[in-house]
């Protein structure tokens, strides 16, 4: 009996490295009290399957996610259910039901004292990826809490006081939402933001150069004390000196460098020297032998080489020159818009040199592209329009002073700068309006607007987003809510120019078909477009047609069962229609179509008259009637659109012929005629020859049938000698038994 005990042992010691190794995620969960909102943690083992069980379900309860049949998981739910403001705790157990090995958690639940924003970062780069912001709640000891899932906050853009040298602007800085952002966000915060709220995690995106400041506030009512957090970002422009790292040079090695910016996502480099970047060295340091009168290195402006002179250390800044426009400090205009340039000039040192009215700036704008309102006489400020789409250069130059007297002092070298501008045509959003019906469930209802005009890139924003959300690519999307949302395409270029639609969500309050061909040949499908409005302002009774209601439980009746079968399916929406419905004719007659709809306390429905005709076509003779001169010959067509049922005095029957001198024509019935599927055409022949007759039938224009079919039919009548004679008996004995002989034998009388 002895060998099994060492396998019993080895069977043991396994089991026991086996739940050793098991381990949870945190051995401490902080969640924060609070009324309204329930904050989750989720708890997860790194491998077994477990029972879980809470000390105090009143603080913090516990509940198992994905159970299976074996009624245990690896995971489980938090969730603070503290009722009191005071710091409490309960202990979370977890029990593996295999090896019995017992896990524990302490769930704290205490009052936040106390949040701040963190980040990776302070500064934003223009057009660069967005920046995300997070809160960070502590409680009175400065701890920590494990998570504020769920919990909802105030983010808002303030003005920012301690702008130090930085231009602070409101439009700086551009909260995104996540639902806009190719970035994938925890499920608690997409869930939040489809309801148009904001919770602990953002993302911010830099618009224009200049600082701002961010402050987030908790809305939970039991946290009113609380003092808000807030953060100051730069927003920067995305310059890049190449190469960007300490270099160390032999004395009168050179090294050449070059600027390069970031735009729409490409790396794109500046020609040097630039009119609106200058390369410049400071902060000479000289080696322990360094000769005072020379530099460390010389800049070549024209090339931006850098060359060493002598032994010691230098710093290569990339500065920019100033030219300046408002509103907006961006070179990106817009055709139609005013604004105001100013040329402002700086020393060597950087320091902006105050402009008398005695110097004189020569600027030449181009006509072209800009019509100048109004100039100052020293040329330093200007009031333009943008007229023309396009890319055009504004050359200034400081070229004299004028004293006292009069005298003009012209500079021996002209201080000069050029300023690169792209203007653009104004952006347009299409369609203007959108109209959607309500639904309960939001994002039943899609649309992808098109942007015209601007730089062609864009960040999209919404005004409300309980009605309609937006997409970085212009897909707008229904919200569950009643009301409007403005939608605006803002250029990324310059965040002053943007263009903007409405999107309105309203109960839909009439349906009506519009105008369109209510005839249709059997076997053929008619197309019956629904035009439904919504009532956008109760006050003044305003209506607008929606734009898409593909998605109504629409209900289709026919009065007269046989005339016409409703197909499934429904029209596509365009811009005349927001829906509609579609139906193949069956046998000729008359029907009313009825279209309704109901939910809740809306009750639509919209009827319409349809008429289905056989086809026209010629009976006797099928295709070629044959007649001699002065003969004539009775052609029947049958078929074709019979009267319109609601106005038949608009029916018409047309005989044509190619050459209507050389025959006669006649309808033998009028058009009223009790059995107008017959149409009796007499032709007799008053010259030799051969032409098409040709017979149209249809209704004209009415109100109830505004394109009305018409159908028409044709038979090739010819008129000639005849070149031999048949006879055929015509026996008017009705007595003749049929076996007589005189039948059989036609040819002989």
């Amino acid at each position: 009996m002895a060998p099994p005990a060492p396998r019993a042992l080895l069977l043991l010691l396994l089991l026991h490295r086996l739940a050793a190794s098991s381990k949870l995620n945190i051995p401490k969960v902080l969640l924060p009290f609070t009324r309204g909102t329930r904050v989750n943690f989720t708890l997860e083992a790194s491998e077994g399957c477990y029972r879980w069980s809470s000390t105090r379900p009143e603080v913090a309860s516990i509940e198992p996610a994905d159970q299976g049949e074996r009624r245990c998981s690896q995971k489980a739910v938090v969730q603070a259910r503290s009722s009191q403001p005071t710091r409490l705790t309960s202990i979370i157990f977890a029990e593996d039901t295999m090896t019995g090995q017992v896990l524990r958690c302490d769930a704290i639940v205490d009052i936040i004292h106390g949040i701040q924003i963190v980040s990776t970062t302070r500064e934003l780069y223009l057009e660069d990826s967005p920046l995300e912001l997070k809160i960070q709640a502590l409680d009175s000891e400065g701890n920590t809490f494990s998570t504020l899932a769920g919990l909802a906050f105030d983010w808002t853009i303030v003005k920012d006081t301690e702008a130090d040298g930085f231009s602070d602007s409101h439009n700086a800085l551009r909260i995104l939402k996540f639902l806009e952002s190719t970035y994938i966000p925890p499920s608690y915060i997409s869930e939040m933001e489809k309801v148009a709220k904001q919770g602990d995690t953002i993302l911010v995106s830099g618009m224009k150069t200049g600082s701002s400041k961010l402050k987030a506030r908790i809305q939970e009512s039991a946290y009113k004390h609380v003092p808000p957090a807030e953060v100051r970002l730069l927003i920067l422009e995305n310059i890049l000196l190449n190469p960007a790292y300490d270099v160390y040079l032999l004395v009168g090695t050179s090294i050449k460098y070059r600027v390069q910016k970031i735009r729409q996502g490409k790396i794109t480099e500046l020609m040097m020297p630039s009119d609106q970047y200058e390369l410049q060295l400071q902060n000479n340091v000289l080696g322990p032998e360094g000769d005072p009168s020379w530099p460390v290195a010389r800049l070549d402006q024209e090339t931006s080489i850098v060359t060493a002179m002598q032994q010691g250390q230098t710093n290569l800044i990339l500065g920019h020159k100033r030219f300046a426009v408002h509103p907006g400090d961006r070179w990106v205009l817009e055709t139609g818009r005013f604004y105001e340039i100013t040329i402002e000039v700086y020393d060597k040192s950087s320091n902006k040199v105050y402009l008398s009215d005695n110097i004189r700036i020569n600027t030449k704008l181009s006509d072209e592209y800009f019509e100048v309102l109004k100039s100052t006489l020293n040329g330093t400020y200007h009031y333009v329009k943008a007229i023309k789409k396009g890319q055009t250069i504004i050359d200034a130059a400081l070229t004299s002073v004028v004293d006292q007297d009069g005298g003009v002092h012209t500079l021996p070298v002209p201080v000069r700068n050029q300023q690169d501008v792209e203007i653009y045509v104004p952006i347009v959003l299409s369609p203007s309006i959108l109209t959607f019906p309500w639904q309960p469930k939001a994002g039943v209802y899609q649309y992808t607007i098109q942007a015209h005009g601007g730089s062609g890139n864009f960040s999209w924003s919404c005004s409300n987003q309980a009605v309609a959300t937006v997409t970085v690519k212009g897909v707008m999307t229904t919200g569950s809510d009643i009301g409007i949302s403005i939608i605006q395409a803002i250029d990324v270029q310059n965040p002053l120019h943007y263009g903007e639609m409405k999107v309105y969500v309203t109960e839909p309050s009439g349906m009506e078909f519009i105008p369109c061909q209510v005839e249709a040949r059997v076997g053929q499908v008619l197309e019956l477009p629904l035009r439904i409005n919504g009532l956008t302002n109760v006050e003044t009774g305003e209506i607008v047609p929606l734009s898409d209601c593909s998605h109504f439980d629409l209900v289709v009746e026919v009065e007269n069962r046989g005339v016409f079968r409703p197909l499934q399916g429904r029209l596509k929406p365009t811009a005349d229609f927001c829906s509609g419905v579609r139906v193949k004719a069956e046998t000729q007659g008359y029907t009313t179509l009825v279209v309704s709809y109901t939910h809740a306390h809306v009750r639509l429905s919209a009827s319409i008259t349809i008429a289905a005709y056989l086809p026209l076509k010629t009976i006797d003779p099928p295709s070629v009637a044959l007649v001699t001169l002065g003969s004539s010959k009775d052609i029947l067509f049958e078929g074709g659109p019979r009267p319109w049922v609601q106005e038949p005095s608009k029916f018409f029957r047309n005989i044509t012929a190619e050459d209507e001198e050389s025959i006669g024509l006649s309808l033998f019935a009028p058009p009223m005629s009790r059995n107008n599927i017959q149409h009796w055409v007499q032709v007799s022949c008053k010259s030799l020859g051969e032409q098409v007759i040709a017979l149209t039938v249809g209704n004209y224009p009415t109100m109830t049938n505004p394109f009305p079919a018409v159908e028409p039919a044709v038979v090739k009548f010819i008129c000639a000698v005849p070149s031999r004679l048949t006879l055929t008996p015509i026996y008017g004995s009705p007595q003749l038994d049929l076996s007589c002989p005189l039948l059989q034998q036609n040819k002989q009388v």
